[in-house]
């Protein structure tokens, strides 16, 4: 199986994170990177406490709003050589989130892995579907993990790291998701929008119908990654 590279993209709450751990158990020469859970993580090391900029990222994040991009995009990169290093191609689910990210970061996968291993997968949906999954949205709180699933499996092992999924009445409150969700969704409009486009014009993106079930949704993309890099 070639190795490369696979972003899943598309509105926030779409599912792109629920999509990267199943393909990754198709793939293991793959490794999943989840940009957003990489800057939780990162936010949340003790070790970087009392680093300015770092301070400065957990407040952005924390007010729903996309990360400096230059600090993202130095960070996605460690990360791309690390794995390239060690021979593992990688799935990404929600990055590049600007314009800026997507110059700095495809260029060089382009260039690691070559672009004809390179594929963008865009997840199409109404925002109205996006928003009713992300209201029912439950993430598993291992900072090494960030697994995604829905409210009904509360209380529940997290089937990828064995932790036990928070239950929905300890989640922050429906107003508080709501504003989060429509500030994310201005800024996909703004910022990640005109990375999608950037992709376009570079021929990398396909589209797949996100409106079905996840595994409707999932047949389709192991369909277009098979059809990639083989397996």
């Amino acid at each position: 199986m070639k190795k490369g590279a696979i972003l899943l993209m598309g509105l926030p709450g779409i599912g792109k994170g629920t999509q990267a751990f199943k393909l990754v158990k198709q793939f293991p020469n793959f490794l999943h990177f989840d940009t957003g859970a990489e800057i939780f993580r990162r936010i949340n090391d003790p070790h970087f406490s009392s680093d300015k900029v770092v301070g400065e990222q957990k407040k952005v994040y924390e007010a729903g709003l996309l990360n400096d991009p230059r600090w993202v995009a130095k960070l996605v990169e460690e990360q791309i050589r690390f794995y390239a290093r060690e021979g593992e191609g990688i799935i990404f689910s929600g990055s590049p989130r600007t314009l800026y990210e997507a110059k700095k970061i495809i260029p060089f996968l382009c260039e690691v892995y070559g672009k004809e291993h390179v594929l963008v997968l865009l997840l199409t949906t109404s925002e109205e579907i996006a928003k009713k999954r992300s209201l029912n949205r439950l993430v598993c709180d291992n900072p090494k993990c960030r697994y995604s699933t829905t409210k009904k499996y509360s209380g529940e092992r997290c089937p990828n790291c064995g932790k036990k999924f928070p239950f929905a009445k300890e989640q922050k409150g429906e107003d508080w998701k709501i504003s989060t969700f429509e500030t994310r969704l201005r800024q996909f409009y703004e910022r990640t929008l005109p990375a999608l486009n950037y992709l376009r014009s570079l021929g990398l993106v396909e589209e797949i119908n996100g409106e079905k079930s996840k595994e409707e949704i999932f047949q389709k993309v192991l369909a277009a990654a098979k059809q990639k890099f083989g397996g």
